[in-house]
């Protein structure tokens, strides 16, 4: 969606702004929680790991941990809805993009139908969500993924997209997933994992705890 023509500027450009799911908005990591769950932490900690170590993809490590969940999308989507909890100031930060024009999508690395079920209540008209897709057979679950690369959705893509449409992008986010789009964000708001990774690669960044710092943080360009 392209911003409207009141659409707040930063460096002279359209402002859009993209944001990670797990870990960032939503609270445990989805998939994190399942894996254990169904799982175990043993089994979680060791796809963590070789996905560190290089030995499985992001892409094969994720298709490993949906693979252990059973059971169907409504009692999985149930069990999610009961023990997540979105950050409480993403609402208000939502509205404001709305309000200011300004484009806002969720990345994500996880699954569609989890994000779009744990953030209706909130009843967001603008929020884009751009997740890997859930397939349930059987009540094994498996994901089609957005790309063929080896991160299963390359997060970059689509703010390198929005820069050649003439933005500025925003990327919030927490973990590994989080890489490709960081590098290639305008602005980083960054935690945890991705925080030490844009330290160690020398990428500029803002840490934050949640939404109503970053809201408060671009309120300050009005």
């Amino acid at each position: 969606m392209l911003p409207s023509k009141g659409s707040k500027l930063l460096n002279g450009r359209p402002l859009a702004v993209f944001s990670d799911f797990d870990g960032t908005i939503a609270h445990p990591d989805t998939i994190n929680f399942l894996t254990e769950r169904f799982a175990g932490a043993e089994f979680r900690q060791e796809i963590a790991r070789q996905i560190f170590s290089g030995q499985l993809s992001l892409r094969d490590a994720i298709q490993r941990e949906v693979g252990v969940i059973q059971g169907t999308l409504e009692e999985v989507l149930g069990l999610l809805v009961r023990n997540v909890e979105v950050d409480r100031s993403f609402a208000d930060f939502a509205l404001w993009c709305f309000q200011q024009g300004i484009p806002l999508t969720v990345l994500s690395g996880g699954m569609r139908q989890v994000i779009e079920t744990l953030l209706r209540p909130l009843n967001l008209p603008n929020v884009r969500v751009l997740a890997n897709e859930v397939r349930v057979e059987q009540n094994r679950w498996r994901l089609e993924f957005l790309d063929a690369t080896e991160w299963g959705h390359d997060k970059g893509a689509a703010l390198r997209q929005a820069r050649n449409t003439g933005q500025s992008t925003v990327f919030l986010g927490d973990g590994f997933s989080d890489r490709r789009a960081a590098a290639e964000a305008d602005v980083v708001f960054a935690k945890a994992g991705l925080a030490r990774f844009c330290q160690q690669e020398g990428i500029a960044f803002r840490e934050f705890a949640d939404f109503s710092e970053v809201l408060s943080v671009l309120r300050q360009t009005e």
